[in-house]
């Protein structure tokens, strides 16, 4: 069969169309695509961090709201929120991040050069949460009820906090940031009033919060803590080994969700 002039033209042309777009698919970096791959359409969590990069959008409103506003946003690569001013910003490009207590952070991949995201609950952390929200859990032994009514903040806990007297070292030598909490959740790590589940509910914190910690006792933590940023008297050694009684508030929270920043 014999193709006319225009005929062999046309079939030259789509030949080379078809080459041209093989050598353009060929020639996408590899690391472009494994960057798209990397992108997972949920945003993962980082807790105390603010980020930097491309703002696409910002505004006062709740931290599950901003996050609910990333997620639907299919040009929103991340974002933080300020716990004190309600304050959300959305990126349509992450270029960094650091560490900020006040702030919570979600991105749709990893973050190059900062610390992994918080994993999700595995079966373990899940146990441990349901256990420490439970409010009227049974005590142990003789005392069995004794402390299961919920306490306010101002009450001391039944456990008290014991400071450890040390000339080279502050009273309570390390610091702790509240972390990992799933704000669609409970969303909030139960203070309690000794080193267990089945101890009172003091109090409760959340993302972001500080905390010193002064005791450890298996999977618990004996913090300090203020939420109005008060002097606690714990950043300075003291010359006699007694339990905490002030001016902050103290008790017990599970490790799980305390990350050690500054010791």
């Amino acid at each position: 069969m014999h193709l006319s002039g225009h005929s062999k033209v046309r079939a030259a042309a789509t030949v080379a169309a078809a080459f041209l777009s093989c050598i353009l698919v060929l020639s996408i970096p590899v690391h472009s695509l494994l960057a798209q791959q990397a992108i997972t359409a949920e945003l993962l969590s980082y807790p105390g961090t603010s980020l930097g990069g491309l703002t696409s959008a910002e505004a006062p409103t709740s931290l599950d709201e901003c996050r609910k506003l990333c997620t639907e946003r299919q040009g929103c690569l991340g974002f933080d929120h300020k716990t004190a001013t309600n304050q959300c910003r959305l990126f349509a490009a992450v270029g960094n991040a650091r560490q900020d207590p006040a702030s919570n952070a979600g991105t749709r991949s990893p973050i190059a050069g900062y610390r992994p995201p918080a994993p999700p609950p595995g079966p373990e952390k899940v146990q441990a949460r349901k256990l420490d929200v439970q409010r009227e859990p049974a005590r142990e032994g003789a005392d069995e009820g004794a402390t299961s009514q919920r306490e306010g903040p101002g009450r001391k806990p039944e456990v008290p906090i014991l400071i450890v007297a040390n000339p080279d070292f502050d009273a309570c030598g390390a610091n702790g940031v509240i972390e990992g909490l799933d704000p669609s959740g409970d969303g909030f790590l139960a203070v309690r009033a000794g080193p267990g589940a089945k101890y009172a509910e003091l109090d409760r914190l959340y993302n972001g919060e500080l905390v010193y910690l002064c005791q450890t006792k298996g999977k618990w933590l004996g913090v300090v803590y203020s939420k109005q940023r008060q002097d606690c008297n714990v950043t300075t050694p003291w010359i006699s080994t007694q339990p905490y009684t002030g001016p902050c508030r103290s008790g017990w929270v599970h490790r799980n969700w305390v990350r050690l920043f500054a010791g």
